[in-house]
């Protein structure tokens, strides 16, 4: 039964299925498969009866059948079940073992009659086949003792046949599709304004990016990046990794010239690295810049404590205000809630706001995903009410508690 599924040319001498014998002819050695074409015929053994059936197929949409010498309503109809992309199971229909004495294989040199051939006065047996022939000109042909046992074959590989179409054409648009969309969220990340220079050595045209900052780096700078630890930066290839929607978001909406306005806001008496510059002075530059934080712009002057203007930001939206405050802030900040018995963090506010970008670096930056609010209410429950897919996601994804029981808000 294998060997019917993968459509691959039998080599041995004899094959026989169950209800049915089969005989081959390979015509060319090529096994890639560009089409296929089904034919079915009954034929006296005598020859002077003969009817033809021819299915002819390139790709899913152009599966069709054509009919010679019958009429339209002898085409084959379609099997069900057609619409998955598994590909079905093609079991062999039953065996009538009454007619096994039909089963004979035809002669490659011509329609010789077998030994034991009916005399004049005995009535010809029939026989009942079908040949599968490829674009490449290899052809199957298989011959079954019934009619019905022939009927039964043939709609089982014409549905397989038409299911692996349409699995490779899936296949096919989901590659190609999702390779277009990489291409156009990259170019889309390139174009953000500063991205075209090494946001830590101005090396033209960076590949690679640090997530949580927002920006692009060079191959050198990236190296350097890894070696301060996910906590102060998320590396990724831009050209190696994938990128899902709610980095491609983050990327777009910081970008080196708002990295660089937070992060190499106070850099007087400092020299920047140059792309000439060793990697040991680059990597004194990066420390400095993103450990010791010395070049970080500073906090406004404010009675306000850090967490409660973070809340602020969040909820005005103030993209540099709240990369600025999570660069500053502790863990213990950034997890302030409001208070008067409300209970919610940034995070809730963010989600409830539908806001991908600041529930992203919120979260990198470690405010709590589990956190309730004083009706014990996670940022999950806002994330869903709001109805963002996308925030719902990331939250999910850092393990962010489900609320199916909590009382509507």
């Amino acid at each position: 039964m294998l060997f019917v599924l993968k459509m691959e040319p039998i080599e041995s001498e004899d094959h026989k299925l169950e209800g049915g014998t089969l005989s081959t002819n390979s015509l060319s050695s090529e096994r890639s498969f560009s089409g296929l074409s089904l034919s079915t015929f009954s034929r006296k053994s005598d020859g002077v009866s003969l009817t033809q059936r021819s299915y002819s197929v390139c790709s899913g949409e152009q599966w069709g059948d054509t009919a010679t010498g019958v009429s339209p309503s002898d085409s084959l109809s379609p099997a069900p079940n057609l619409g998955g992309t598994a590909s079905p199971k093609l079991d062999p229909p039953p065996s009538p073992h009454a007619n096994r004495k039909k089963h004979r294989r035809k002669k490659s040199s011509g329609p010789q009659l077998p030994e034991g051939a009916p005399t004049t006065g005995e009535e010809p047996e029939e026989s009942y086949g079908f040949v599968i022939v490829s674009l490449t000109s290899q052809s199957w042909h298989f011959e079954a003792s019934v009619y019905e046992d022939r009927e039964l074959w043939v709609q089982a590989i014409e549905s397989q046949i038409l299911a692996s179409l349409q699995s490779c054409e899936s296949t096919k648009n989901k590659t190609r599709l999702g390779s277009q969309s990489d291409a156009l969220a990259i170019q889309s990340i390139r174009s953000v304004r500063g991205n075209s220079l090494c946001v830590d050595c101005d090396t033209p045209n960076p590949d690679w990016a640090s997530l949580n900052l927002g920006a692009l780096m060079c191959i050198e700078c990236s190296g350097i990046h890894r070696n301060l630890g996910t906590h102060l930066s998320r590396v990724r290839s831009l050209d190696l990794d994938d990128w899902p929607v709610e980095l491609t978001m983050v990327m777009m909406a910081i970008g080196n010239s708002l990295a660089n306005a937070v992060w190499e806001h106070c850099t007087e008496g400092y020299s920047k690295p140059t792309p000439e510059s060793s990697r040991e002075e680059k990597e004194r530059w990066i420390r400095a810049k993103y450990e010791q934080k010395l070049f970080l712009c500073p906090l406004p002057a404010s009675d306000v404590p850090l967490g409660q203007q973070l809340l602020r930001a969040v909820v005005e939206d103030d993209l540099r205000m709240v990369v600025t405050l999570l660069a500053h802030g502790t863990k213990e900040e950034v997890n302030e809630t409001y208070g008067d018995g409300d209970g919610r963090s940034a995070l809730h506010l963010s989600a409830a706001m539908a806001n991908v970008v600041c529930t992203q670096l919120l979260i990198w930056y470690g405010v709590d995903v589990k956190c309730c609010d004083a009706r014990s209410l996670t940022p999950l429950s806002y994330a869903r009410r709001a109805g963002s897919t996308e925030c719902t996601d990331i939250l999910l994804q850092y393990g962010c508690p489900s609320d199916s029981s909590s009382p509507a808000l």
